[in-house]
C-alpha cells in the first residue's frame, strides 16, 4: 500500500521547515513568495492535497498556546521567552504566559486552566518537584507539548534544553587553564536537575585533572541575585576563597560579586557565570559566562511545539544544543 504525502514530506522536498510549508498552506505567517512558491511547486510534484477538514478535527483548539515557567522575573527565561513567542507568531499563534515558581502543586492547577482554554499547546519548564503523573496526565489529555530547558529524571518527554554536562565542564576546563586548584560551585539546589548536570560535568574535569574532591565546595542557593549574595557572604565567613567559583545562573555570580565586594575581596577569586543574559557584558568585570542562548532557545522549542501540533509526532524529538564558553575578563582573562 503506498504511503499517504504528509506535510513533512512537503517541507523535506521543499527546503523549509514543517512550520514554514505549514504557514504556506493554511495561509498564516510571514513567508516570502518565492518560498511560498517552491512548497506549492513541492505540493504538486508529491501530488499532495491539504485537508483542512482533517487538520480542524484534529485539533479542535485555538491558536493560542500556554506557556508554564518557574519564574517569570528570571531574565534567562525573558529571553526565552522573546524567542518563543517570535516564532509562535510568524505561525499564527500567540502564547498565554503563566508562572508556578517551581512549586508543582500550583503547576497542576495552571495547566489545567489552561486546559480550560483549549490550548492548542504546551510549553513547560516543568517544576523541580513534577512528578510522572503530571506527564502522564499530558499525554492522557493528547495536548501537544515540549518541556523546555527542564526535563523530569525516568521520563520521556519532548525537549529542548542545553548539555548541562558540557556547560559545567567548559567552565571548570577554562579555570584549571588558569592553574585553579580549589573551587566552588555556587547556587540552585539538589533538586535541581541542571545544577546537578553542571556540577557533574564540573567534577568531570577536576577529576581527569587529578584535582583532591575535598578541594570542590557545594553551596546551595536561590538562583537570584539575593540568593548569590547570601552564598557568598558564607563563602566569605569560611575565611579562605576558593581560587575559582562557578555560578548557577548569571544572577547569582552578580550577586557572589557584590557579597565579594563589599568585604573588599573581589579581586582574589575568578567567577564564571551561567546562561550569558544580555547583562552579563554590562557587569564590572565582565562576565565570563557558559552561554546557552537562551533566545535561540526559545526559537527551538517553539519549532518543535508547531510541528508537535501540526503532525503529532510518534517518536519523542529532543533537541539538545551545545553551549559555548564567552569569555570576558571575570575569569582573569582580559579582552
Amino acid at each position: 500500500m503506498e504511503l499517504a504525502v504528509t506535510l513533512k514530506n512537503v517541507a523535506a522536498h521543499a527546503g523549509v521547515s514543517r512550520t514554514t510549508a505549514s504557514n504556506v498552506v493554511t495561509g498564516t505567517g510571514r513567508v516570502s513568495s518565492e518560498t511560498r512558491e517552491r512548497v506549492h511547486q513541492a505540493m504538486r510534484e508529491l501530488g499532495y492535497v491539504y485537508n483542512r477538514g482533517a487538520a480542524s478535527l484534529r485539533t479542535r483548539r485555538t491558536t493560542t498556546v500556554g506557556v508554564v515557567v518557574t519564574d517569570i522575573a528570571n531574565p534567562f527565561f525573558g529571553e526565552l521567552l522573546v524567542g518563543l513567542e517570535e516564532t509562535l507568531a510568524e505561525a499564527g499563534f500567540r502564547s498565554l504566559v503563566v508562572a508556578s515558581s517551581d512549586d508543582p502543586v500550583r503547576q497542576d492547577e495552571l495547566v489545567a486552566e489552561l486546559r480550560e482554554y483549549q490550548v492548542a499547546g504546551l510549553a513547560v519548564m516543568p517544576a523541580s518537584r513534577s512528578s510522572k503523573t503530571f506527564v502522564e496526565g499530558l499525554e492522557a489529555s493528547r495536548i501537544p507539548h515540549v518541556f523546555v530547558t527542564k526535563y523530569l529524571e525516568g521520563v520521556s518527554a519532548p525537549y529542548v534544553g542545553p548539555d548541562d554536562r558540557l556547560g559545567g565542564r567548559l567552565a571548570a576546563e577554562h579555570l584549571l587553564g588558569h592553574g585553579c586548584q580549589t573551587f566552588a560551585f555556587v547556587g540552585g539546589y539538589s533538586r535541581h536537575l541542571s545544577r546537578r548536570d553542571r556540577i557533574d560535568g564540573v567534577q568531570s574535569a577536576l577529576a581527569e585533572a587529578s584535582m583532591d574532591p575535598g578541594k570542590f565546595l557545594q553551596i546551595e542557593s536561590s538562583t537570584t541575585g539575593q540568593g548569590g549574595l547570601q552564598a557568598g557572604k558564607q563563602l566569605l565567613e569560611r575565611g579562605e576563597l576558593p581560587d575559582a567559583i562557578i555560578c548557577q545562573s548569571d544572577g547569582v555570580a552578580f550577586g557572589v560579586y557584590r557579597a565579594l565586594r563589599i568585604a573588599g575581596r573581589a579581586t582574589e577569586v575568578r567567577v564564571i557565570g551561567y546562561d550569558d543574559v544580555r547583562t552579563a557584558a554590562l557587569w564590572e568585570p565582565p562576565l565570563t559566562s557558559v552561554a546557552t542562548r537562551p533566545e535561540m532557545l526559545g526559537h527551538a522549542a517553539a519549532e518543535l511545539l508547531l510541528d508537535e501540533i501540526e503532525e503529532p509526532s510518534s517518536t519523542v524529538s529532543q533537541r539538545v544544543f551545545a553551549p559555548e564558553l564567552v569569555i570576558r575578563e571575570s575569569c582573569g582573562c582580559h579582552e
